[in-house]
């Protein structure tokens, strides 16, 4: 496919031209093609928000009664694992020889839920150089007791590095 082009050259002479509009084309599907392919990536890839704003007219909510407590978390640590929902009231599991003691951690996650029955969500905090089998394994025994929302990182420090 092409396009004549005929124009007055210099010195009274005819130029004739012949634009090829194929590889034109193809240069404007290959661009339509990815700017459709480039729109829904961005489609996919965002992630609506809502700001959770409230009206400044309504009075706040009243407070809960009694406030609902920390979740409980398992810090798995190269030296030990820490269970518990406060610094304070947690207990330390230390290894024991080249394993860490689960049948201990197990009996605390478990009496954790017999004081909690209501509570689904558990702290996972595991620091650097942890093997992935053990924070598996630390994973399956909360999914044992029906902590069914896992929650990674972020929880209270370990009790040998809790500032005093």
């Amino acid at each position: 496919m092409s396009v004549s082009v005929e124009s007055k050259g210099g010195r009274g002479r005819k130029m004739n031209t012949e634009l090829n509009l194929v590889p034109f084309i193809d240069l404007l599907s290959c661009l339509i093609t990815f700017l459709i392919a480039t729109a829904v990536w961005i489609e996919l890839s965002s992630m609506p928000v809502d700001q959770a704003l409230s009206d400044p007219n309504q009075p706040p909510p009243p407070p809960q009664d009694p406030p609902p407590p920390p979740p409980l978390t398992v810090h798995v640590r190269s030296d030990g694992i820490w269970v518990g929902r406060k610094v304070e009231e947690g207990r330390n599991f230390s290894v024991v020889g080249e394993s860490y003691d689960w049948t201990g951690i197990e009996t605390e996650i478990e009496t954790d839920r017999r004081n909690f029955p209501d509570e689904v969500q558990v702290v996972l905090v595991t620091d650097d150089g942890v093997e992935y089998q053990h924070m598996i394994h630390a994973l399956d025994l909360t999914r044992k007791y029906e902590y069914d929302r896992s929650l990674l990182g972020g929880g209270p420090p370990a009790p040998s590095t809790a500032v005093r």
